[in-house]
């Protein structure tokens, strides 16, 4: 098996260089460690999810119920034909749908939890983001588009 080497960047593509902690940076190809901007560390509480995004949206780990409230709204709004679509099964959409609705206090438990699968198209469309979730181990790694337009930015998570 043969390595080749990226692509050159385009000059209007090229990363500004930020000083980031990455953790498992072993684990990810040396040219990425550029382009990402921020890593976050949320607690492991099932709202984790929902706590990165908020925080990647600039607000605190504690508003992670203002990010499950958007992404309902993008979810059973106008266009939810378009996820239902996607989702393909009705007891899968009512799933996330009570995920995104849960508003309980201590941890989550697991079927609230957001799952990348099913709720990341949403937060690409919601936030006009291309989310991009790296996996280590046995995990797979996904990429979101948003269903219109192009994105302002891509997250790495």
């Amino acid at each position: 098996m043969s390595h080749t080497l990226p692509k050159p960047i385009p000059k209007n593509l090229k990363p500004i260089p930020v000083k980031v902690h990455i953790p498992y940076k072993d684990q990810i190809l040396l040219w990425i460690h550029d382009f990402i901007e921020k890593v976050v560390d949320v607690p492991g509480d099932g709202h984790c999810g929902f706590r990165a995004v908020a925080v990647l949206r600039n607000l605190t780990v504690d508003d992670h119920q203002i990010i499950c409230y958007h992404l309902y709204k993008e979810h059973v709004g106008v266009e939810n034909a378009c996820y239902r679509s996607m989702i393909n099964d009705d007891r899968r959409y009512k799933e996330v749908s009570d995920a995104l609705s849960f508003s309980g206090i201590g941890n989550a438990p697991p079927d609230k939890w957001m799952t990348m699968l099913d709720m990341g198209f949403l937060i690409a469309k919601k936030f006009n983001h291309t989310i991009v979730v790296l996996s280590i181990g046995k995990g797979r790694s996904e990429t979101h588009f948003p269903l219109c337009g192009s994105p302002r930015h891509v997250s790495i998570g």
